[in-house]
């Protein structure tokens, strides 16, 4: 392998994916009334912080997505001494990247167990569902931005093996 492509294969395993998108991690999916409902949350581990929050809504016969509904969320945590115990959304499918999905951004203040409820309206019926979600602490300041302090090195320790490479090819 020469050294540009082994670059380029270390440079793609180690460069993280911060980036929110639509869909992630499944959290939940329950059949309700005549909706399948999945649950994506980015990042992966779900974290405190920013995240995205997304769904599939399906047709439970058939599985067809719907694309029509009015969908309206709520996060509670029971976790003591929150600034912000509960968080109101209305993920639409305007906020999605992949028009299949209703998205909305929140801001998960604590780490545990968030009590998620959700309320879709179509076709003048109401499904509503609940689930939980667990969310991890926030990454330490040092721990997000690893790649970053590990890069320099890495660039430096491959620069010395093509140096050793190329030295011991002339030297032949």
């Amino acid at each position: 392998m020469t050294p540009l492509k082994l670059l380029l294969t270390l440079v793609a395993i180690l460069a993280p994916a911060r980036l929110f998108a639509d869909g992630g991690t499944v959290q939940l999916r329950k059949e309700a009334g005549a909706l399948v409902i999945t649950v994506f949350t980015s990042p992966s581990p779900l974290s405190v912080g920013p995240a995205d929050i997304s769904l599939l809504l399906q047709q439970r016969s058939g599985l067809d997505p719907v694309l029509d509904a009015d969908v309206s969320m709520r996060l509670r945590t029971d976790a003591p001494d929150t600034e912000i115990p509960e968080i109101h959304a209305r993920p639409t499918r305007q906020q999605a990247q992949n028009k299949l999905l209703y998205a909305a951004p929140v801001t998960l203040s604590e780490s545990g167990k968030w009590h998620l409820a959700l309320t879709i309206f179509r076709n003048g019926e109401r499904t509503d569902t609940t689930g939980t979600i667990d969310v991890a602490r926030a990454p330490g300041k040092a721990l997000s931005y690893w790649s970053y302090i590990a890069f320099p090195p890495l660039i430096i320790a491959l620069f010395v093996v093509r140096e050793r490479l190329i030295s011991r090819k002339a030297g032949e």
